[in-house]
């Protein structure tokens, strides 16, 4: 994890508050034993440390055995001065709670909790809609369409347990005469047809053990109709839906319009209809329908998105407090930026700062590496707001109010780099390397900011956050002879889903999160624009 504010320079507030805590000896019992981070093999995601209920929770992916779960010990951190009192075992069992007891001065106990959801599907020819799964009675529920006969059903691939499963057998009952007969059929591979006029019950390897589920096919009505669009500012997604019969075909036309436009290049798959529509207006109202014969479907409404950008792109305002630049005009509302000068201009000055020469318009926005006292800070600017000090580090808000779904940022940058001369563990092999600059940008459905404290290791994690719906970052060494035009791409991870928060992180160093870098390593951006298509 590389975010670009985990470097906030606080060393003499960190020494008063170490000074205060040792001579205050009576305050000693309200100091908590806390984890700070914990990870194991086979984790999804990020942890979550419950420090109000003492609660540490992990997400396990299916191939991993509960029973058997290694922590990841480079990852293990407490508090100061906490300790375990007895050993955490390098394997933990955690098909249920497992619970450990911290100590500073007096004891806490702890609890580590382990989920592991499980990825089940049944698909079968001409199905309406995903299973009902009901994994606690193993009782799967699939619809198929009313022209379907429960006779012949063609099971296309089926995924009941843990990855490592495979189906062995099915039973199904049939009438012979006027008695119902179960038969047993083993199963090799798919697609299998099988009678389903009854329940019919599907065994389950795994790991050794056979596992009985429960499957029934139900026949339901499909109704003609659009039952999803997923609208860009300039493009919308269309999905219908239709009884697999006809020649149905999908149209659409601006709310305000009277005309239809029919869809040339729909696709039909099973009683599934798509199609892509490009070339439309953003911020407009549209309504689109599925037409198969006399048949005419109701209307579905949606409106396009506004091609949005932020505040401030241009880093053409600036306001000087004291000591302190910040990266938009004083009473700006929303001011969307911020930096990590309000921690750190006290002892190095802002690292961060407006450029008035050396610029493609305007105001540029420069960052450079410095080096004070006993510690390195890279220059940087995020999307969020300064939080306060906290410890020997501080408390960032990341994100700034956001729905729209650019397809990428683009702007220009210049880069000087130094070589890394401040280093910090785990990174000592850096030293005299070229230092990197970084340029990141996301898309989040987080419920509210995320708040990065760089004291208690809470940072981001891009890799796995499953609130992240879309990425793109530059990161390079190369030192560049004048400005850089960019063009980033967003990298979608979820299409559907629409965000709440943006993130753009810059900075001059992209190892300044873990105090290494090059002193004096010099990043200047101008003229940022979020692209839409």
């Amino acid at each position: 994890m590389k975010s670009v504010l985990k470097y906030i320079l606080v060393p003499f507030i960190a020494l008063a508050a170490v000074s205060c805590h040792f001579d205050d000896t009576m305050s000693y019992p309200r100091i908590v034993a806390e984890f700070v981070s914990f990870e194991v093999e086979g984790q999804v995601g990020e942890t979550v440390i419950d420090r109000t209920n003492r609660v540490v929770r992990v997400v396990i992916d299916e191939d991993t055995d509960l029973n058997s779960v290694r922590v990841i010990r480079d990852s293990l951190r407490l508090n100061e001065l906490a300790s375990f009192v007895e050993p955490l075992p390098d394997v933990l069992d955690l098909t249920k709670p497992y619970v450990t007891t911290l100590r500073i001065y007096q004891d806490y106990k702890w609890t580590i909790v382990a989920e592991q959801p499980v990825e089940r599907y049944v698909h079968i020819r001409n199905q309406i809609g995903e299973a009902e799964i009901d994994p606690v009675n193993r009782i799967a529920l699939v619809a198929a369409i009313e022209s379907q006969s429960l006779e012949n059903i063609e099971f296309l691939d089926m995924k009941l347990e843990r990855n490592g499963s495979r189906i062995v057998g099915t039973q199904g009952y049939t009438l012979v005469g006027d008695e119902s007969v179960l038969t047993e059929a083993e199963i090799t591979t798919f697609p299998v047809t099988l009678e389903c006029v009854m329940l019919r019950y599907f065994d389950v390897e795994y790991r050794g053990e056979t596992i009985r589920w429960t499957v029934k096919v139900v026949n339901r009505a499909v109704s003609l109709e659009v039952d999803n669009v997923n609208a860009w500012a300039y493009k919308a997604q269309i999905q219908a839906l239709y009884d697999g019969t006809g020649s149905p075909y999908l149209e659409y036309r601006k709310a305000a319009d009277a005309e239809w436009i029919r869809i040339e290049d729909a696709v039909i798959e099973g009683i599934g209809i798509s199609a892509e529509l490009t070339g439309l207006e953003p911020g407009t109202g549209y309504v689109a329908r599925v037409v198969n014969g006399d048949e005419i479907s109701f209307e579905y409404g949606f409106t396009t998105e506004t091609p949005d950008q932020l505040y401030n792109l241009s880093f053409d305002d600036w306001w000087l407090d004291g000591k302190v630049w910040y990266p938009y005009a004083q009473g700006a509302d929303p001011t969307v930026w911020d930096s990590a000068n309000k921690g750190a201009a006290t002892f190095i000055g802002s690292s961060t700062t407006p450029e008035e020469q050396d610029v493609i318009s305007g105001k540029a926005l420069r960052m450079e590496s410095k080096y004070a006292v006993i510690a390195f800070a890279a220059g940087n600017i995020y999307t969020g707001k300064f939080g306060q000090i906290s410890g020997v580090g501080a408390i960032l808000d990341w994100g700034t109010p956001f729905s729209s779904r650019p397809s990428g940022l683009k702007g220009y940058y210049k880069y000087t780099p130094k070589p890394i001369n401040r280093v910090k563990a785990p990174y000592e092999n850096m030293k005299g390397q070229m230092d990197k600059c970084q340029i990141q940008i996301f898309l989040t459905d987080w419920d509210d900011t995320f708040e990065i404290n760089t004291t208690a290791g809470k940072f981001v994690d891009f890799a796995n956050d499953e609130h992240i719906i879309a990425y793109g970052k530059i990161e390079t060494d190369q030192p560049t002879d004048g400005y850089v035009e960019f063009n980033l791409p967003l990298e979608y991870r979820d299409k559907h889903r629409k965000p709440k928060y943006i993130v753009i992180s810059c900075c001059s160093s992209y190892l300044g999160d873990y105090f290494t870098g090059g002193e004096g390593s010099v990043m200047l951006i101008d003229e940022f624009e979020l692209l839409y298509e």
